[in-house]
């Protein structure tokens, strides 16, 4: 074996991709209070928000002026920070909005902080991925406010599809929402007109 075969970083590594198994594995809490079985992964909702991320930042760079931003969206910084923000889930758990209410949002904050911390330890260039996660969970930038507006959003288009397939009792999911970008305001009026 090579030197770089073992390096510290190997362990790392192998720990994020088994954080990844478990998004794989965890089904979205939310969806499981409302009788809806088999539903989607947090991973498959990882993926939906980093798409959708991509997309939307596409789409805002158009004409970014207009969109009230002061310089374009960085994509790539926005999609890791799509890809990043519910990985602390592999351990916290994806907790529904109402014990997440209980709890509290500072409690929940600290604990995913934590547990990032945990799974990024050893892994080279591990603090500026945690750094990104707080960027995400502080909203302290555009690309940071772009992934919450996705989340939602992806949130949203996924309860959608539920209706559709007759689930009736998903109304909490469409409450509440404040949205950072008028695109994904538009998209959101675009997405409850069309419940069925």
């Amino acid at each position: 074996m090579t030197t770089a075969e073992h390096s510290p970083n190997t362990s790392a590594i192998l720990n994020v991709l088994a954080h990844a198994a478990v998004l794989k594995r965890l089904p979205r809490t939310g969806w499981l209070l409302n009788g809806i079985q088999p539903c989607e992964s947090v991973a498959d909702h990882t993926t939906g928000v980093a798409l959708l991320t991509l997309a939307l930042a596409s789409a805002l760079n158009a004409d970014w002026q207009a969109a009230g931003l002061e310089r374009p969206i960085d994509a790539g910084r926005a999609v890791q920070l799509a890809i990043l923000h519910d990985l602390a889930e592999s351990v916290v758990t994806d907790l529904p909005r109402r014990s997440a209410q209980l709890i509290g949002a500072e409690i929940k904050r600290r604990a995913e902080a934590t547990a990032l911390t945990d799974i990024l330890a050893g892994l080279a260039g591990g603090d500026d991925y945690a750094t990104l996660w707080t960027e995400y969970a502080t909203t302290a930038s555009p690309e940071a406010r772009l992934v919450h507006d996705a989340d939602r959003l992806e949130m949203v288009h996924q309860a959608l599809q539920y209706e559709r397939a007759g689930h009736h009792t998903l109304g909490e999911f469409w409450c509440g929402h404040h949205w950072h970008y008028r695109l994904c305001e538009h998209l959101y009026q675009v997405l409850q007109k069309s419940r069925p």
